[in-house]
């Protein structure tokens, strides 16, 4: 059947395209070309790495193993009753840097100082996992054991002697990051193809006693757009202290019963597992209205429909 296919082409007469449908053709082309020459431009001036044309707003993103076009979700779940305490519906592909940000929001909703967060490895970020420190949290984020330095208050800094696995750590407020041993490394350069921000301390590195590199002195980068990036710097009055990163087994023993309970539910019981609005603010109010739902029935669930009209009613 292949050889008849075959002879069957070749019997066919050769379509002969007049000059103006080779023009036309070429027309098209150009228009297409002009086209995405204009989103790549778009993609330069605004610093951004994805355009969706179906939702300004959604992403490229990695779900079960395979890449789709949405939203990130981050929902931070209490331990005792599985209630979702706080959302966010983000274009972020990654959970990356997305800790701190919700354990600090759940913490003012719950009206509490203080926090154990437990997160896969997904959120793992020395420099988030600091700023949960810094915020009087204790997150618990899968992964290796190490040490990092972190700001500390006035007369309670200390000086650092070694560190295990350390880690740089960024400091936003003050646009420096600071090495396992406590130096101050200073924004030197951005590199605008990979939005990479180097930050260094050629003196620190020469006087330190820890050698962490082989290279003549420690660069540590860290992601961010050209606009956020600066010279500029605020190092005055700082002092450190070391903060140990250790993983407790036993509290990562629960987390996947604590947080993947209620995304088990919305997206099978309530059949919730895509979006049907389009826009960050669309989507984070149908988000919204999901997880009230949820939260009404696992209440009901646990104190029963006298139990919760009475606890509205006292």
């Amino acid at each position: 059947m292949l050889d008849e296919a075959d002879v069957e082409d070749d019997s066919k007469d050769e379509v002969c395209l007049s000059a103006d449908d080779i023009n036309g053709i070429i027309d098209e082309l150009s228009k297409r070309k002009e086209k995405y020459t204009g989103y790549l431009d778009e993609l330069d001036e605004t610093d951004q790495r994805q355009k969706s044309l179906t939702d300004p707003d959604s992403r490229l993103m990695m779900a079960n193993g395979k890449l789709e076009v949405g939203y990130n979700v981050q929902t931070v779940v209490d331990a005792k009753n599985n209630l979702i305490a706080e959302f966010e519906a983000t274009n972020c592909p990654i959970d990356k840097n997305l800790l701190s940000p919700m354990v600090q929001a759940a913490a003012e909703i719950l009206g509490s100082e203080h926090l154990d967060a437990l997160a896969d490895t997904g959120y793992q970020s020395a420099s988030d996992i600091a700023q949960c420190i810094r915020d009087g949290h204790t997150p618990h984020v899968a992964g290796e054991d190490y040490d990092i330095s972190i700001p500390a208050e006035l007369g309670l800094g200390e000086k650092i002697e070694s560190h295990v696995n350390g880690k740089s750590v960024y400091i936003p407020e003050r646009n420096i990051a600071i090495c396992p041993m406590g130096h101050v490394l200073y924004p030197k350069s951005h590199n605008k193809k990979n939005r990479r921000a180097r930050f260094a301390n050629t003196k620190a590195c020469k006087e330190c006693t820890c050698k962490c590199t082989k290279a003549k002195c420690f660069t540590f980068e860290r992601e961010m757009r050209r606009e956020d990036f600066s010279t500029d710097y605020d190092d005055t009055g700082l002092e450190v202290r070391k903060a140990e990163v250790r993983r407790d087994k036993t509290l990562f023993r629960r987390r996947k019963a604590m947080v993947e309970h209620p995304f088990g539910t919305v997206k099978r019981g309530m059949q919730s597992d895509f979006c049907v609005t389009k826009g960050l603010e669309s989507v984070n109010g149908e988000f919204s209205l999901l997880f009230f739902s949820y939260n009404l029935k696992r209440v009901i669930n646990i104190m029963g429909v006298k139990g919760l009209l009475a606890a509205i009613t006292a």
